[in-house]
């Protein structure tokens, strides 16, 4: 039926990480064998207090305050306070069932048009059109595709000036989905100096911030709870990534002590109040516990991030090996690798974009990656864009739900203690990839 829904509302399609997903599981219930490296769910156990906190609250059923819980807005506000030197209030925390709502919320109610990375998680362009902004591509490092420079950010502002529009917002994400890297000290000046100089509201986008490989780079934000409306830097987070529970959807924002990130975060709740009305209330009660500075919270977050750190390097090395263009993750659990070297054997088998090659490696090679495209890659952009596929390391720790329990923490304990880490999953997808890139060899161009 025609013009049943909004024009802006028709050119959405379902996530491809959900999408790629539900592609996964239908071509393994048709009994084909795929390694999934397309979903960037974290599948590890969650730390045992946590999960029995949520156990022992599943009989609280009641709507819990718009903004969060008193107690889980201190354990947040003193978490980010303790990891960036700096002073931040429960007042200034906001809580949501995600920090996706949250962002959708803040694209729909700040002025302006939309400066984003490219390339940028998948659903923050959609987010973005759906609020009825125009979006304009900020180019990133050809290597490493993360790394932003004056330069660019000038040129983006520039264009979207010269083409009527008004660039008032720009988001970031560090450590990122999906290159895995993160932001040095130097790129973050670099962002909130010129956003502060053009009068644009500096989302940073931190759900991964606790799994970077190098400690230091965990204190690298360019939020500083700067009370002064010269500027205004929104960090948001979540429970999904470090603490693998996407599905007890928990995020959070926290806003500047200024006059103008006040007004934001009381705008944010009056939209919440009509929209999502609450986070969970067992999952609001057991991440108190989650987002605490306690020693085995503490613990547990660096087991985490040791055993992602070894699994993806593992897999970024091997990438490497294979002659893929493939920058080295410093955080997160993904790797970005560009199938660009091998772009005449591509062309020979009728692939001309990275949507084609992901598609190809799943027919012929049982190997589910993400689509640069989905991205925000151009497939007829700079050659450094193009063949671009995220690769997850999410799903290369367990069989199902019961290994994950069975032998999770007993994983986490050896990685962190130094002892030989086996993962039969990850050898796997390192011989599956082999295989992939030995049939393009073997393409006569």
């Amino acid at each position: 039926m025609a013009n049943i829904v909004t024009s802006t509302a028709a050119q959405l399609h379902i996530s491809p990480t959900l999408g790629i997903n539900e592609l996964v599981l239908k071509t393994r219930a048709e009994g084909k064998h795929v390694v999934h490296l397309g979903f960037g769910e974290a599948t590890f156990p969650i730390q045992k207090d946590v999960l029995q906190i949520h156990r022992d609250s599943s009989s609280t059923t009641s709507y819990m305050p718009v903004a969060g819980t008193e107690e889980l807005r201190k354990s947040i506000a003193e978490f980010n306070a303790d990891r960036l030197g700096v002073s931040i209030s429960p007042s200034q925390v906001v809580v949501a069932p995600g920090s996706k709502p949250l962002l959708f919320a803040l694209f729909d109610i700040l002025q302006g048009d939309v400066m984003l990375p490219r390339p940028s998680w998948v659903s923050y362009e959609p987010q973005v059109l759906h609020a009825g902004k125009k979006l304009f591509w900020v180019e990133t490092d050809a290597h490493d595709r993360h790394t932003i420079t004056e330069a660019s950010l000038t040129a983006t502002y520039d264009k979207a000036v010269s083409e009527g529009a008004n660039p008032r917002i720009m988001l970031v994400n560090s450590p990122s989905n999906p290159t895995g890297h993160v932001f040095s000290v130097e790129c973050v000046k670099t962002i909130k100096s010129f956003c502060k100089a053009k009068g644009i509201v500096l989302i940073t986008d931190e759900i991964y911030s606790d799994v970077c490989f190098d400690e230091t780079l965990k204190t690298v934000s360019a939020f500083d709870s700067n009370p002064d409306d010269s500027e205004t830097v929104i960090l948001t987070g979540g429970l999904s990534k470090t603490y693998s529970a996407g599905g007890w959807r928990v995020g959070y924002a926290i806003f500047p002590p200024s006059l103008a990130g006040e007004t934001i975060r009381q705008t944010i709740l009056a939209y919440a109040s009509e929209c999502w009305s609450a986070a969970s209330a067992p999952a609001q009660l057991a991440s108190v516990k989650a987002f605490s500075v306690s020693s085995e919270m503490n613990e547990y977050r660096k087991s985490v991030t040791a055993l992602h750190k070894y699994c993806t390097t593992r897999l970024y090395q091997a990438l490497k090996d294979l002659g893929l263009d493939v920058g080295q993750p410093g955080g997160a659990f993904y790797v970005y690798p560009s199938f660009s070297p091998y772009s005449a054997q591509l062309n020979k088998l009728g692939v001309f974009t990275s949507a084609e090659l992901s598609k190809w490696l799943i027919q012929e090679c049982g190997l589910a990656a993400l689509p640069g495209s989905a991205f925000g890659e151009d497939d007829n952009g700079p050659v450094c864009g193009r063949f671009r596929l995220r690769m997850a390391t999410s799903y290369l720790y367990f069989r199902d739900e019961v290994d994950r329990y069975e032998n999770g923490y007993a994983l986490l304990e050896a990685c962190t203690s130094g002892k030989e880490t086996q993962l039969p999953y990850l050898e796997e997808a390192i011989k599956v990839l082999g295989e992939a890139v030995a049939k393009l060899k073997n393409v006569q161009v």
